[in-house]
């Protein structure tokens, strides 16, 4: 595993590969050479660190792609590099066929689902593919076992309070996880998911078409997974976010019209003030938010670390005080069946936390 120095080091390198190659400051096209000429001087250890890494961050194909184009500072590495990238070209067509075979089998028997979080990192599309339906459970494993041939994994606790099913699809490496009806760690937010599919839009890649959710709805799911479930951010998520920053892409008085109800929107204005440090910090293109983000969130990147994996978020005072804001705006509103699941929370975490220091497997509890 790689030590936390290591993990610091990959991850400012990954950092300012992707954020310097996506923006238009002048002064970044000369980070972006330095960091290039750097990596021509790994060793093939070094460089296989690198690539394993930026898998680790839902980066890989983004950086061999970096990589490919980059034929002055990295010509050394041109062979190894492109058949990397040719691999794992192959491997995403393959998944997007199945991916659209399981969706068109949903969709035959009158079940609307949409990918969610999967696509958000698209050409990279992580190690399973998460659906998202309104439809009852019991018909989704119905379709899932039968018309697919899949197999229903075990639940955890976790994931049967979240609502979430897990398959395994004949044809199809990664695992296939569907959420219904409801969205968080311990199934929370019903109210978010209820406009999730009447607000989507359509996405094609490679020639297939697939329902995904609105860049705010989008902004959203990954706050409620990195800043009240996980508590670490990936490098993905703040290059994704960055991306849709620069293009303007996001309705800010809709965003926060959708989640300050539901008591995320501190989350997500923490969330977005941290993409806008760390696009500052590598000298990207200034990202413009809506000084009401900046006001309402609660900490800044320097309140974040790098460990060996990821970019963490402090559980003290940080997450918890998330949690607090949550679990007290979800008491205000007196919506009582949220704050029941809500206050599971602290209880399953713990029993995670006894799981791995026994097992070193949280997997049947979180």
């Amino acid at each position: 595993m790689t030590n936390r120095k290591s993990g610091v080091r990959l991850f400012d390198s990954l950092a300012a590969l992707h954020l310097a190659a996506a923006s238009q400051e002048a002064g970044c096209a000369d980070r972006l050479h330095a960091v290039l000429r750097t990596i021509h001087e790994m060793t093939d250890a070094q460089l296989e660190e690198l690539l394993s890494f930026a898998e680790l961050q839902r980066v890989q194909v983004r950086t061999l792609t970096i990589l490919a184009n980059a034929a002055a500072e990295c010509e050394g590495r041109r062979d190894l590099v492109e058949q990397r990238l040719s691999q794992e070209l192959a491997q995403m067509q393959n998944a997007v066929l199945q991916w659209s075979r399981i969706v068109a089998a949903l969709e035959g028997y009158g079940i609307s689902v949409m990918v969610i979080k999967t696509l958000d990192h698209w050409p990279d599309i992580g190690s399973d593919l998460d659906l998202f339906t309104m439809a009852p459970a019991g018909e989704i494993c119905r379709v899932m076992t039968g018309s697919l041939g899949a197999k229903i994994l075990p639940q955890s606790w976790g994931d049967r309070l979240a609502c979430k099913w897990n398959f395994k699809v004949p044809g199809l490496p990664q695992p296939v996880e569907i959420h219904v009806q409801r969205l968080g760690q311990t199934g929370e937010q019903r109210s978010l998911p209820l406009h999730l599919l009447e607000s989507s839009v359509r996405r094609e890649v490679y020639g297939q078409s697939f329902r995904v959710p609105s860049p705010e709805h989008q902004i959203a799911i990954v706050a409620l997974q990195r800043m009240y479930r996980h508590f670490y951010i990936r490098l993905t998520d703040i290059v994704n976010l960055a991306k849709l920053l620069r293009e303007s892409a996001v309705d800010f008085q809709r965003l926060r019209q959708i989640t300050e109800p539901i008591a995320l929107w501190p989350g997500i204005a923490t969330l977005l003030q941290i993409v806008c440090d760390y696009s500052e910090t590598y000298g990207a293109t200034p990202l413009t938010v809506p000084a009401d983000v900046h006001a309402a969130a609660c900490f800044t990147e320097g309140s974040t670390y790098v460990d060996q994996q990821f970019l963490r978020i402090p559980m003290m005072p940080q997450a918890t005080g998330l949690y607090c804001r949550q679990w007290g705006k979800t008491a205000v509103s007196r919506n009582f069946r949220s704050l029941s699941r809500l206050t599971l929370l602290p209880l399953l975490a713990a029993a995670a936390m006894v799981s791995f220091r026994l097992t070193g497997n949280d997997k049947g509890i979180w």
